[in-house]
């Protein structure tokens, strides 16, 4: 596999972004290895993290003014924060400000950005977890505030929220950040309800796979699907959060959280070495069909794996992997009970 070298100008990313994505969906479909050799890949993998932080960075620099980049500070949230972007994975951020910046100025700017990203794989976020929405954007006290307010009313839509702010990283000086990170995962960490709600409302009975039938596939018009996101690598990715924020483990990186907790012996009889590698078989395939599909043009269902596609070496070493992510799923599970008294 040739690994192409990470761009990093901005006017070289605007003359040329499209072509780079492609070379790195290219590169990553070179990798013809077995199921579970992932040394070509993991390096692919570091490349394409610095390529998609650089691809950020060129749109934040070309598409918004100067004024605004000086009174908002652009904060990665989701994968591209823990440093686990894929090929087509959504644009996931925040907005910390000026006191004095209002969305509605600001908006025309974010709205350019977002569609300035688009031909190098990153589709708007389903969920609008973007700095155009009010509820990712703001001064530092109006995030504070905003904590509050959900912490006073945890639903289960709100304490969504605090976890999706814990996994967030400032791509530029954003001081201010370090304060809202702290409080956010103090009042987590500080409330058994909402990490009995994140393990049995976020994460229970997500996995796709069964001790009897096996992968759960699912059903469509052209055969048998599975969705390696929200039924393999997703649960693995919120379990190791919700433990690391319980046993205070700082970490970001999916792969970095698992060793920490393995290392503080808080996995039970899961091996951290197991998680790492099913966290590794799942990006990778993930990330090859994200690539297959950008290549063709595809920009919905990059998800979907048909079972078609990945010969017997593949299935067997998914329905392995999948063990363990269930394994994962069921001792957060055990872990995170029910408080007494809480309805």
């Amino acid at each position: 596999m040739n690994v192409p070298v990470c761009v990093t100008d901005a006017r070289d990313i605007r003359e040329r972004g499209e072509e780079l994505q492609r070379a790195w969906c290219e590169s990553v479909l070179q990798d013809d290895g077995p199921p579970d050799d992932t040394a070509a890949f993991r390096r692919w993998f570091e490349g394409y993290q610095d390529q998609r932080r650089a691809f950020v960075l060129a749109g934040w620099a070309e598409a918004v003014s100067p004024d605004i980049r000086r009174r908002a500070r652009l904060v990665a949230l989701g994968s591209l924060a823990r440093g686990e972007d894929l090929p087509q994975s959504d644009l996931d951020f925040a907005l910390v400000t000026a006191a004095d910046l209002r969305l509605a100025d600001a908006a025309p700017d974010l709205e350019r950005f977002v569609r300035w990203m688009g031909p190098m794989g990153f589709s708007p976020c389903m969920g609008n977890v973007m700095g155009g929405n009010p509820r990712w954007f703001g001064p530092e006290d109006a995030w504070k505030a905003r904590i509050q307010a959900y912490a006073e009313f945890p639903d289960w839509a709100n304490v969504r929220y605090l976890y999706m702010t814990v996994d967030a990283r400032p791509l530029d000086d954003a001081p201010q950040w370090a304060s809202v990170a702290a409080r956010v995962r103090d009042v987590i960490a500080g409330s058994a309800f909402m990490k009995w709600q994140m393990a049995h409302l976020g994460i229970r009975g997500t996995v796709g796979f069964g001790a009897l039938r096996g992968v759960r596939w699912e059903a469509s018009g052209s055969g048998a699907i599975f969705h390696v996101k929200d039924r393999f690598l997703a649960p693995m990715i919120h379990a190791l959060r919700l433990l690391s924020l319980h046993y205070g483990v700082d970490a970001l990186g999916s792969v970095d959280r698992a060793a920490s907790l393995g290392r503080l012996g808080a996995l039970e009889g899961l091996q951290a070495d197991a998680i790492v590698r099913a966290l590794w078989f799942g990006w990778r395939l993930r990330a090859r069909h994200h690539a297959e599909c950008w290549l063709r043009g595809q920009r919905d269902g990059v998800d979907l794996v048909p079972r078609s596609s990945l010969s017997r070496a593949w299935q067997e070493a998914l329905q392995e992997h999948l063990r363990t992510a269930q394994a994962l799923e069921r001792l957060v599970c055990r872990r995170f009970p029910k408080p007494r008294g809480s309805r």
